[in-house]
């Protein structure tokens, strides 16, 4: 039987993506992700629960891994420091993490160590599931570990903690974390053309120059590039580790070129550029080692 690959997400997927932009649009208000990637949440987690969006993926909901990229591609543009995407997982994929009205996370592998890394680990109450389609289906507290300080919009813990995968949930994983992390490309790229047009040298907007221009270009090619991959890896379920992590490649090269299109100025840390860029370096080290284990 052939398999026909659908490009567009679902009505429900890319309507779920859209509402997912404005609810970041409304929460943030256009603020540069260094006002809060590592300080209070600029929206809380009460606001995608009574919206439903961490149940989003559950089965009754008759949401695909499609429709699951778009909207973590949409989340991902905010790099907002809430588990959506992993509560999202869990909920999808666990009873108990369903019936859980809180934020849930999971433990993921790192490569060359027994430890995991747990998401948003350092979140005040939010709860561990042990086991996503294999293993017990239970929510226990988050061991004590050390807490990272390279993803810092993904509060995340090192631990001795540890999460049941199934291959195929382990791959979904892996597409949404390629999914989130286009986003945040897409939102560097966006933020590098505001501030080349605003941004003037020698009389000229910075964006004038050749130079610029280049840089610009081939970031948009890359962000071409990262979306299709994620489409193929969520449409083709054996190809989900090597799209996903083409994608975060091509996400790593975006936030490249923005950084060089900021370059030299002395505050691109205050622009935030280098959160999306951690973001994208962490996801990428887990996909690895999902790829690993689950491949």
């Amino acid at each position: 039987m052939t398999h026909t690959m659908t490009a567009a997400p679902s009505e429900m997927g890319a309507l779920a993506a859209e509402a997912i932009r404005d609810v970041l649009r409304r929460a943030t208000s256009g603020s540069p992700i260094a006002t809060y990637a590592e300080g209070a949440s600029p929206m809380s987690w009460a606001v995608l629960a009574s919206g439903g969006w961490d149940l989003l993926g559950h089965p009754d909901n008759g949401a695909s891994v499609r429709d699951l990229a778009e909207v973590a591609r949409a989340w991902g543009y905010g790099c907002v420091p809430l588990p959506l995407i992993p509560s999202l997982v869990a909920k999808r994929h666990s009873a108990a993490a369903a019936a859980h009205d809180g934020p849930v996370t999971l433990a993921l592998p790192l490569s060359g160590t027994t430890r995991a890394y747990v998401p948003f680990g350092q979140v005040p109450g939010i709860r561990l599931v042990t086991g996503l389609g294999t293993g017990p289906d239970r929510l226990t507290d988050v061991p004590a570990g050390d807490v990272d300080d390279l993803a810092l919009t993904m509060r995340g813990v090192e631990s001795d903690a540890g999460t049941a995968l199934t291959d195929p949930v382990a791959r979904e994983v892996a597409i949404l974390l390629a999914a989130e992390a286009t986003g945040g490309a897409e939102r560097l790229l966006s933020d590098s053309n505001a501030f080349v047009a605003e941004r003037k040298q020698f009389g000229k907007p910075v964006g004038a120059f050749q130079a610029v221009k280049h840089h610009l270009a081939d970031a948009v090619i890359a962000a071409e590039l990262a979306e299709t991959a994620v489409i193929w890896a969520a449409e083709r379920p054996a190809e989900g580790f090597r799209g996903a992590l083409f994608a975060i490649d091509r996400g790593i090269d975006i936030a490249e070129l923005a950084i060089q299109v900021h370059g030299g100025l002395g505050f691109t840390w205050e622009m935030g550029l280098h959160f999306p860029l951690r973001q994208m370096m962490m996801a990428r080290e887990l996909v690895s080692a999902l790829e690993d284990r689950h491949g």
